[in-house]
């Protein structure tokens, strides 16, 4: 199972939201990241334009777009009415690496922190299962707070990740990130539908007991989508070092049960018949 999120950072959006009962490894909600100020036929309405842009094979681009028109902005929007950093840079292939099922869906809301408006976009396979990847983006007086706060949240210690934004972190024990560049706050994470993590949370027993440096490999390629929005830095995901060590837990976790079954029957091999069997 995933690690409970520690946090409200980022909203789930559209249908899956009332579905999203499963535990997110990596992602959350932001406390105040709820849509304040826009109407709820206007939030209802901008999520049905974004379901249907998904439908007809957008990506977050064309949904994002029609679902910040339809819901309105806030103090930080555009003069066409949407927020001004979107998740328009993320395409369903940006998306995939970070996903076993086939990325086909993005339910985008529009969002506002502390007044300053932005995007919740989550991309999955369409289903109910809960969203595979979400990503949170403001751009305005906000988002300073807003990357502030996730820090200050961080209970379990804060870990420093590298090459994203003008700084970037994650809490100890999971791989959610928060990052900021210049007035530009990002927030992503995936749950345990990432091939590499459930690997690992399999061969460690079914927990979340995986080693630290796997879930800072997770946050700095997850931290490439965030870079997309802000428009510099890597923008390719390597997960070959995630891989590698998923492949050899894998195989240790096989070669202990291997072992262990190959003892009991052994032992079982060895020992003296018993009473009944005797007589």
């Amino acid at each position: 199972m995933s690690k409970p999120a520690q946090r409200n950072r980022l909203s789930l959006t559209g249908a899956a939201a009332a579905t999203t009962a499963v535990a997110l490894l990596l992602v959350g909600c932001h406390s105040s990241s709820t849509s304040k100020g826009v109407p709820a036929a206007a939030a209802s309405a901008a999520s049905a334009i974004a379901a249907a842009a998904s439908a007809a094979g957008g990506s977050a681009g064309g949904g994002a777009a029609a679902a910040s028109d339809a819901a309105g902005g806030s103090s930080d929007a555009g003069a066409s009415g949407k927020p001004a950093v979107t998740c328009d840079q993320l395409t369903f292939a940006d998306v995939q690496p970070f996903t076993i099922d086939k990325v086909s869906k993005d339910d985008v809301q529009l969002i506002s922190i502390e007044g300053t408006s932005g995007e919740t976009c989550a991309f999955s396979n369409g289903t109910d299962d809960g969203n595979a990847v979400s990503v949170e983006v403001v751009k305005g007086s906000g988002a300073a707070g807003a990357y502030a706060d996730d820090v200050n949240s961080d209970s379990d210690g804060v870990v420093t990740v590298p090459g994203i934004g003008d700084k970037a972190s994650r809490e100890k024990g999971g791989a959610q990130l928060s990052a900021l560049k210049g007035d530009v706050y990002c927030s992503t994470g995936v749950d345990d539908q990432m091939a590499d993590i459930a690997t690992l949370e399999t061969a460690a027993n079914g927990t979340t007991h995986i080693a630290e440096q796997d879930y800072q490999y997770t946050a700095i390629a997850l931290g490439t989508l965030c870079n997309r929005i802000f428009g510099s830095g890597n923008t390719t995901p390597d997960l070959s070092a995630l891989d590698a060590d998923a492949a050899a837990a894998s195989a240790s976790a096989s070669a202990s049960a291997s072992a262990a079954a190959n003892s009991a029957a052994e032992s079982a091999a060895a020992a003296p018949p018993s009473a009944a069997a005797s007589s």
